[in-house]
Order: structure tokens, then sequence, then C-alpha cells
């Protein structure tokens, strides 16, 4: 297998690489999109450098020393530094002369990033925040000013990028907190008279490219600082793709969680109202039939009380057992009423119901009337949201 070639993610997220124009030109930077990447490549294996302003590089001293105490740990000890929350970042970390080196970048940008080059196919060799690529010497703070940007390294494992108009502040505090003994920079494009006071007399070395001194400390990157680990280790895409998808998925959660509650409250209200009608038809059966003492089946045994009455009125029962089978018989056949009360008064069966409608009671009414040839007078009819309550007095004619 080929060496990887190194490979700049720029801040827009266009990628940039060095192409070999041949003696016409040498290795120029191009950038340009994955696509146009992976043409360039065809095929051969690419470290990535994260722009340094995006990776977080810290060095922690923590009160433990085995490898699972610092897993544990680490977490707590990075809450302090990250601007965002923990389980939105991606981190990886190794032990060096007694400590702890972390590199931190976001999930999302992370995931962008390496979506890019997966749907195009490139081969991803490793990803570094791009100034761990930096050269390095102990005691001098590296400096490398490309356009706006200033990307430094003060440590094996420290760095950073920062916005060219902060760089004088930033270059103190780095002086201030570690004992430097100078500066090493290098300009890609722009005037030497642009650097800040504080660099002094240090040597600055002109670039064609940022990215023609980057690829070389590239190639000397370890795999402690890849990024390409747990979760988006290299061959392992599922441990890092299905991010993506968390927006998509996490609204249809939110929906199936709606509708799920939106069930069980339906449910709950429809058991509510079916034990209370349940309740209803039970004090209706008692009140019309009070000799009935033990209540097992109210349908089987209303059925039972209606043959009865039907026995009953063929061999000429009372006026009011006839009256109440035909009444009966007629509420059967019309859904939609609730008989809530009736009493036997002077010959008279004065019923107390719920319609669906003025006129479903209409034509109940008409029903009894013409075909049970009883005279049928409505008392009262009073229209509620869902349904009407009705006073009838039944006679025969």
């Amino acid at each position: 297998m080929s060496d990887p070639l190194s490979v700049r993610r720029l801040a827009d997220g266009s990628f940039e690489w060095l192409q070999d124009f041949g003696s016409e030109g040498g290795a120029q930077p191009v950038q340009g999109n994955a696509q146009q990447l992976a043409e360039w490549l065809q095929g051969r294996p690419a470290t990535v450098l994260l722009p340094a302003a995006s990776v977080l590089l810290l060095a922690l001293e923590l009160p433990v020393k085995s490898n699972n105490q610092i897993k544990q740990a680490l977490p707590f000890a990075l809450e302090d530094w990250l601007a965002d929350e923990l389980e939105t970042c991606h981190w990886v970390w190794h032990k060096q002369q007694g400590k702890v080196y972390v590199a931190a970048v976001s999930h999302d940008s992370l995931t962008a990033c390496l979506n890019a080059l997966t749907e195009a196919s490139v081969n991803v060799a490793g990803v570094y925040s791009e100034a761990l690529a930096l050269p390095y010497q102990e005691g001098f703070c590296s400096l490398l000013f490309d356009g706006g940007n200033v990307i430094f390294r003060q440590d094996p494992g420290l760095g950073g990028g920062i916005d060219a108009a902060i760089a004088e502040e930033v270059i103190a505090k780095l002086t201030a907190d570690h004992e430097l003994q100078g500066f090493k920079v290098w300009l890609a494009g722009g005037q030497a008279e642009a650097m800040p006071p504080i660099v002094g007399q240090a040597s600055v070395e002109p670039l064609d490219s940022a990215l023609a001194l980057l690829q070389a400390g590239a190639a000397k990157l370890g795999a402690e600082a890849n990024l390409l680990a747990g979760a988006y280790q290299a061959g392992k895409p599922a441990g890092w793709q299905w991010r993506q998808w968390l927006p998509a998925v996490a609204v249809v959660l939110l929906a199936l969680a709606l509708q799920t509650g939106a069930l069980v409250t339906r449910y709950w209200q429809e058991k509510d109202q079916l034990s209370q009608l349940e309740a209803q038809t039970e004090a209706l059966f008692k009140q019309t039939f009070p000799e009935v003492k033990r209540i097992v089946n109210i349908k089987a045994q209303a059925g039972q009380q209606l043959a009865e009455l039907e026995k009953q009125s063929s061999n000429q029962g009372s006026r009011f057992m006839r009256m109440l089978f035909t009444v009966g018989q007629a509420l059967a056949g019309a859904p939609g009423f609730q008989l809530k009360q009736l009493e036997f008064v002077n010959d008279s069966l004065l019923l107390q119901l719920l319609a669906p409608d003025i006129s479903r009671l209409e034509q109940l009414k008409q029903q009894l009337e013409t075909a049970q040839q009883l005279a049928v007078k409505i008392q009262s009819a009073e229209a509620g949201e869902t349904s009407v309550e009705a006073h009838l007095e039944v006679r025969e004619k």
C-alpha cells in the first residue's frame, strides 16, 4: 500500500491538496470538493488535517494512573474545557511524560468531513489536527501565518489555531505560560511586516503554501492522536455514519411518542366512559326489574325479562306490561337511544330518554303510533351537545 497523501480540510468545507504539475509548475496547492479530491487520489489513502481551530488539544494532569481510571475521570476533567455539551464531542487520548494528552472535536464537524469523503469513496487513513503537523523544536513555539489565520504548536501534543487579529495576545499568553527560548515562524503568502512585534527577531521562512510545510509533519504522526478511533475507527463506518440520521430519528421518535400518548389518553377516556355507561345500565336494570336481586349478565337477563314480558303480552297481560314490551322492542331496534327512566302513572308510560337528534325522536314517535297502535306525546325535548333529552308519554289508543 502506498503512503497516505496529506489533505487539508478547510474552514469552508472544501479540501486542499498539493498537485504536481510537472516541470512547468511543480507541486501547487489545489482546492476542491471531495469528489475532485477522490479523482486526484485515484484510490490512494489520505491523511486528513482538520483546521487547528476546530480541534481542542489539552495536556491534563490527573490524580489517577491506570487506563481504566483515566477513562472514568477524563469526562469530568473535560467538562471544564469544552464550550459545548460533553455528548456532542469526540476525543482521543494518550499518556506521555506523566500527562494525559487529549484531542477533542465536535461530532458534527468530524461526521460532516467523513461523510463527504466516504460518499466520494476516499480511503481515509487518519484524521489529525493540522497543529500537530507543524514542525516542533523543544523550547520553541512554532507559528505558521496562513492568510488571516495563525497555527501554533508549543508542545509535542499541544497547539491550536487563532485569528491573526488576536495573534499578539495569544502569543504573549503562550510566552508567559511556557519557558520559551524563541519562535519558529513560517509565512504562507502575505508580507513579513504583518508579523506581530512580540515575535521579535525570529527569522521568518516564506512558503508557497501552508500544506507544503504540514505534509512533512503529517507523515510522522502516530496513532495516538488519530481521531479515527472508537466509533470512528477505520473499518467501522456504522459507528459514526448513523449520526447524520439523528435529527430524522429524533423527529420520528417524537412523533411516535406523541401518537402513543394520544392513544393511551384516548384509551383511558373511553375506558372511563364505558365504566360510567355500565353503571348507568345496571342502575336502570335494577329500577326496571327490581325483583332481580343478583346481576350476572345484564344483556342475557334483560333478554329473559323481555321474553317474559312478550309471553305475558301474548296472554293479554296487564296494560303496563304490553306497553313496556312494545316500547322496549322499538327502542331495541333504534340504535343511539338510551333509556334513562320510566314510570307507569294513570295508565300512561312516562319515558325519559336520550335521542341522537330531534329527527330520530320524531321517527320513533311515528313508529310507535303507526305500527304499534300507541298514542305518543312528546312532553319536552332539550337539545344538548351530542344528544337530545326528551320526556315522552305513551298510552294505548
